[in-house]
């Protein structure tokens, strides 16, 4: 069997009609899901970006984050951001071990930032250029920051992001040149070069949208907000909302909404060809992603450590098997780790013995079947647990700032019942504290550029 993995970033479970939404057009989402397994406790172990891939790409968790930091100098250095080593085996080395094709399509420019080794085991691999603040171009552009720069994010480093994005997308003019677009197409022609050859192949396609910066075409925006005046707030600064006003708020939305709408028609396109050279009778294909994505919800905007609630940690995780037909919803506590480990199971490979993630493929003809009884994960200086019954995170700088929901009275997680269920409480710090194995912040951390200050480049007079 041969295996396509589709990561769309940044990707709320919520925004996916499949999975319950009614407002947002995805249909090709929705199309994939009728013939694939569906799972509802996709729960994640490493947040965000890097940290999720180096537990899916490993096999195992990455949570307690007991490595090193990120080289110095990359673009982020919070806990869990750090390349491969040379003693780790990985999904990709695996399976070109095993006589299979390697590709890797994507513009997420974190595999590539200087000492991000992440794209190793992959006979090829192919970098769109140009998101977010990917050092792709300098010079003087054409387009300008104003329209889209509004008072938080001036005079910090997010400034600079910006000014970045718009020198790197100068010259797009049609949908086609957008960055999910030729992510895509690149796609389709990997396939039409090597699928119709190659007895085994792996293709890994990382589509960085609907990441922020929140830009689609103009058409997929007005599908949600037509009328609104002001500024296009496309890569708000990471926090709170209080800066923002109600219409801003909606429109930023819409700009996330437009994005996956336009992410889901190019995913469509590229399942066209997937049909139209036949593969679907050989081959298994995984969509899912890293993360959600705050908007408004708990006053917070963007992905921020303490903003562990479904919005950031509920991802779609979709499998579609050759021999399977008809969607089947599976409610086991699954993570990315595991993904690995079953996959290769499926494919009648031998995983790493460095790989301990769970193999679920049990799951997949056992539908009231358990994996884990609970999940754990972290992001940077925030950690959570989760079980059936309860969610809880604590912010490991600060103990006293924990919280903890039932989950089966308040899905959303908007009542915090920590001081009044000391019992439960209790449970759920054992079963976090089990997880990290004496594991502790170490004293020196990195942080996000985001918090830096702007740097302007000086122009001749």
């Amino acid at each position: 069997m041969n295996l396509i993995i589709v990561c769309i970033d940044s990707l709320r479970r919520d925004h996916v009609g499949c999975y319950g939404n009614p407002w947002i057009r995805t249909p090709n989402f929705d199309k994939f899901g009728e013939k694939a397994f569906l799972f509802n406790g996709f729960n994640l172990n490493g947040i965000p970006t890097i940290p999720f891939r180096r537990a899916l790409m490993l096999g195992r968790e990455v949570f307690p984050y007991k490595d090193a930091l990120a080289p110095a100098r990359n673009v982020v250095s919070v806990l869990g951001w750090q390349p491969f080593t040379n003693e780790e085996t990985t999904l990709q080395e695996i399976l070109q071990d095993a006589g299979y094709v390697t590709g890797l399509i994507t513009d997420a420019y974190h595999y590539f930032r200087p000492g991000m080794n992440h794209y190793r085991g992959f006979h090829s691999w192919e970098f769109i250029r140009g998101q977010e603040g990917d050092p792709y171009r300098t010079g003087v552009t054409d387009r300008i920051a104003e329209p889209y720069l509004y008072p938080p994010i001036q005079g910090t480093r997010m400034q600079n992001f910006l000014e970045q994005y718009l020198r790197n997308i100068e010259d797009r003019r049609f949908e086609e040149d957008y960055f999910a677009a030729k992510v895509f197409r690149a796609a389709e022609k990997w396939l039409e070069r090597n699928a119709c050859y190659y007895k085994n192949y792996f293709l890994l396609i990382d589509c960085f949208d609907p990441h922020e910066p929140w830009d689609p075409p103009r058409e997929y925006v007005d599908l949600y907000d037509p009328n609104y005046s002001g500024k296009e707030i496309i890569f708000p600064q990471a926090g709170t909302t209080d800066t923002i006003s109600p219409a801003e708020l909606k429109h930023i939305r819409a700009l996330y909404a437009g994005e996956v709408s336009f992410v889901d028609r190019w995913f469509g396109k590229f399942m066209e060809k997937f049909y139209h050279l036949g593969l679907e009778k050989d081959t298994a294909v995984l969509f899912l992603s890293d993360h959600g994505h705050p908007l408004g919800e708990h006053q917070i905007i963007r992905k921020i450590p303490k903003a562990l609630y479904p919005e950031l940690i509920d991802a779609p995780l979709m499998l579609y098997l050759p021999k399977a037909h008809g969607k089947k919803s599976i409610g086991a506590i699954i993570q990315e780790c595991d993904i690995a480990p079953t996959l290769l199971e499926l494919m009648g490979v031998k995983a790493a013995e460095s790989m301990k993630g769970l193999d679920f493929s049990a799951v997949l003809n056992n539908e009231k079947m358990e994996m884990r009884k609970y999940a754990a994960g972290g992001y940077h200086t925030h950690a959570y647990t989760r079980n059936r019954k309860f969610h809880y995170f604590v912010n490991l700088r600060e103990p006293k700032e924990r919280y903890l929901f039932n989950l089966e009275k308040d899905r959303d997680m908007n009542q915090n019942i920590a001081e009044t269920n000391p019992a439960d409480l209790a449970v759920m710090e054992d079963l976090l504290k089990k997880s990290m194995d004496g594991w502790q912040l170490p004293e020196k951390m990195g942080g996000h550029s985001y918090t830096m200050p702007y740097i302007p480049f000086a122009l001749k007079s």
